[in-house]
């Protein structure tokens, strides 16, 4: 009897020293690259959501700009929170276990087009498709080549990023760029603030869907309070300011769709095709101001 008293207080000891423990494995950092998007303010985003973070807990939000610092930080982590785009958490989970839990949404709809702009021609039906010159974009080289390969196959076009959508298009409009990569939103946009210029533009190819940005774990665990705090986010002063910077109006809980257009804009894509990173050439255009004053000055040349 003896023998069992001292079984159950050696026992409840080991749970009062396992407890702790357990807590410290919780998630506390929220890790966010997206390739997406080229924003230009991440210590004004890393404001906003540090301040939406302290409202709920003890929490750290670190946003990324560099893909390789990125995974180099992220290797380093046993658990945490990531927000990547889709196309990029399918790059991660071929070598990460990496569990999605919500998706992020935009007017009720968590899924994007991609489309590549063009100007027309004096004759509308015979717009040539021209695999060389500029594309202009708000996405990552890595990923603006894997939409290409899908919708302009053996192209050499040079990558010119750009804050927004909007400067792609209008890059297209001043002839900077032969090309502009951007949602289907974002060009229909253009009819209501710049009919005159989308009066000029025509889509090539076909329209890429894929899910918008996701919020994955790394490793099986899941944080109920972080999930519950990213759902709600819209709800709430300090997040709705740090949503809009991404462009997005909130989080929902992610559903996996048996057929997804991400996977075929993979890293398959990229790595089949040997050397091709290294054949991109990219130039840079930190703000919409910039934009316009690199308008200016080509006008000029």
């Amino acid at each position: 009897m003896q023998h069992i008293f001292y079984y159950f207080i050696i026992t409840f000891f080991c749970m009062i020293l396992i407890i702790p423990f357990s807590h410290a494995e919780k998630c506390t950092q929220i890790l966010f690259y997206n390739s997406d998007t080229n924003i230009n303010n991440y210590k004004q985003l890393k404001i906003e959501f540090d301040t939406f973070f302290n409202k709920i807990g003890n929490y750290t939000f670190q946003p990324f700009d560099d893909e390789k610092i990125f995974q180099n930080q992220l290797n380093e982590k046993k658990f945490c929170m990531i927000i990547v785009s889709s196309w990029f958490l399918n790059n991660l989970q071929n070598n990460l276990e990496l569990v999605p839990a919500l998706i992020a949404h935009k007017k009720g709809v968590d899924k994007k087009q991609i489309v590549l702009i063009t100007k027309i021609t004096s004759d509308p039906k015979k717009t040539p498709v021209i695999k060389t010159g500029n594309v202009a974009t708000s996405m990552s080289s890595r990923h603006t080549k894997a939409v290409l390969d899908s919708i302009l196959s053996d192209n050499n076009l040079n990558v010119l990023r750009v804050p927004k959508d909007i400067d792609a298009l209008m890059a297209v409009g001043f002839g900077i760029a032969t090309y502009a990569l951007s949602t289907f939103n974002s060009f229909k946009t253009l009819s209501v603030i710049n009919p005159a210029l989308y009066k000029k533009l025509t889509l090539v190819g076909k329209k890429i869907t894929s899910p918008m940005m996701i919020c994955a774990f790394l490793g099986q665990q899941q944080h109920k309070k972080l999930i519950d705090a990213f759902v709600n986010i819209d709800k709430i002063p300090e997040g709705k300011n740090s949503i809009k910077m991404l462009g997005i109006d909130g989080f929902k809980y992610y559903q996996k769709e048996k057929n997804s257009d991400v996977e075929t804009l993979g890293p398959t894509s990229l790595q089949k095709k040997k050397g091709l990173e290294k054949h991109i050439f990219v130039f840079q255009i930190k703000s919409s101001f910039s934009l316009c004053q690199f308008i200016n000055q080509a006008h000029t040349f």
